[in-house]
């Protein structure tokens, strides 16, 4: 019997396919693999991405308005819409918003970092998957926010340095900046750094902000002296991460069971 129920994963998008296949399409997989006979379809934020994709690759990829449109028109009467945005900002709150006027009924799962118990998941994950050597620190940077959320960021660093992990987040054109933390990790005496991305996706923003020119993250941690090497893997490359999305989906169905 077919489910009622359908998935919406919806990311920001990137242009750069092998980081699309890499954290995109993986962590779409993954809800796959955690959801057999619930179909999972794919929608993007980002309306310059869709047309980049669409007149670079000829991939064509819905905004959410027309997936959901897409969703009812193949039968589904519920739908689980699971963002994979990092915090609850602007796009976030647009995205629920605008998810309310259909007319599909829709249940919305959580971004990925909302509360301590988020951040403590996510930094333990962090910690496993990148271990460091003596002299050796992490840098990761974030997107940022203008929204309250920006403060989950905060939070994350006053974990890392409660268990004494030498791990800095840094914040695109924010606080703490490029600067910041380079000055920070002279301070420490770090004589190597990794630098990652906190997105899901080690795109543009990875290329361009974290390992780009003269203004990127990467320049600023050299200028210090520092060795500094760019890593270029999104959070949506882990499993451990694409199993916490499928815990936010698995919460987000519970509104149908009641």
């Amino acid at each position: 019997m077919k489910s009622e129920t359908a998935i919406l994963m919806v990311s920001f998008g990137t242009t750069h396919l092998d980081a699309l296949e890499r954290s995109i399409a993986a962590t779409e997989k993954a809800v796959e693999n955690h959801f057999p006979g619930y179909p999972v379809y794919r929608a993007f934020l980002n309306a310059a991405v869709i047309r980049s994709l669409k007149k670079r690759h000829g991939l064509q990829v819905d905004n959410e308005a027309e997936a959901l449109a897409r969703m009812e028109r193949d039968g589904y009467k519920k739908a689980v819409l699971q963002p994979t945005l990092l915090l609850r900002g602007v796009e976030f709150e647009l995205l629920a918003r605008e998810a309310r006027e259909t007319g599909i009924h829709v249940s919305i799962g959580r971004p990925l970092l909302e509360n301590v118990r988020d951040c403590e998941a996510l930094s333990s994950i962090i910690m496993e998957e990148n271990p460091v050597q003596e002299g050796e620190a992490l840098v990761l940077m974030g997107h940022g926010t203008e929204y309250e959320a920006n403060a989950v960021y905060h939070r994350m660093q006053d974990i890392f340095e409660e268990k004494n992990y030498p791990a800095i987040i840094c914040i695109v054109g924010g606080e703490p900046s490029f600067q910041d933390t380079a000055e920070r990790l002279v301070h420490w005496k770090a004589r190597r750094v990794r630098l990652l991305p906190l997105m899901l996706v080690a795109g543009s923003h990875a290329r361009n902000d974290m390992a780009g020119g003269k203004d990127s993250l990467l320049a600023a941690v050299r200028n210090g002296g520092i060795m500094a090497e760019p890593v270029f893997r999104g959070l949506g490359e882990s499993r451990s991460v694409q199993a916490l999305y499928a815990e936010r989906i698995r919460e987000a169905m519970k509104e149908f069971s009641v």
